[in-house]
């Protein structure tokens, strides 16, 4: 295990569980950054690697960096950024100059970032060429593609962005690990890290209680 990745989920009243949100762009900087301190109060202590996910209309909020700076100053945690192929709270992608800068202050203030799902929507070869400078990984997501293409197309896509990785000296990651039959993978493309459920699922922090109820619902 190298490090941990934070999943925000919505307290279902109904069923009693925690389910994935319909939109993430509900959640402001506040309730996330919230979020994010009390689960590092939570994690066993000494140095830890945590991620987390952000939309691009998040991504490029100032906000976001200045107080994830703040939080890594204050604990022994490295944070990194996964930016998502998720638009956010509209329909138009962000400017490529918006999504650099924000990028480049993410650089200038220690925070890793990575490309998450990439080749998925918005995160294409245009966005990878044009944060290459500030990128560090590219995660590729089987859980993406695997009900809608068959082996070889898939096979192909991996080899595409574990090629560009190497082409650009990014960590790689392939992530949605669900079975045993997956892990071919990891022999055929030597990726640097794996994820997924075949190798544990997301746990709930026992903090989440303290959420119920409360504005986070």
């Amino acid at each position: 295990m190298s490090g941990f990745e934070l999943f925000i989920r919505q307290h279902d009243e109904t069923t009693g569980n925690w389910v994935v949100p319909n939109d993430f762009s509900v959640f402001g900087v506040d309730q996330v950054t919230t979020l994010l301190r009390k689960t590092v109060a939570a994690m066993p202590s000494g140095p830890l690697d945590v991620s987390f996910n952000l939309d691009q209309e998040q991504f490029v909020d100032e906000a976001y960096c200045q107080v994830l700076s703040g939080i890594e100053k204050q604990s022994e945690v490295s944070i990194s950024v996964e930016l998502t192929e998720r638009l956010g709270n509209g329909d138009k992608p962000l400017s490529m100059a918006g999504l650099k800068k924000a990028a480049k202050a993410y650089y200038d203030a220690g925070i890793p970032v990575i490309l998450d799902d990439v080749g998925t929507g918005e995160n294409q070869t245009n966005l990878v060429d044009a944060l290459d400078p500030y990128v560090t990984e590219y995660k590729f997501a089987l859980q993406n593609v695997r009900d809608s293409e068959p082996m070889s197309a898939i096979k192909t896509q991996v080899d595409f962005w574990r090629t560009l990785a190497k082409q650009h000296v990014k960590h790689f990651t392939i992530e949605g690990f669900e079975g045993p039959q997956d892990t071919r993978l990891i022999q055929l493309y030597k990726p640097n890290a794996v994820q997924g459920y075949y190798f544990g699922r997301p746990h709930v922090l026992p903090i989440a209680a303290d959420f119920i109820e409360t504005e986070f619902e």
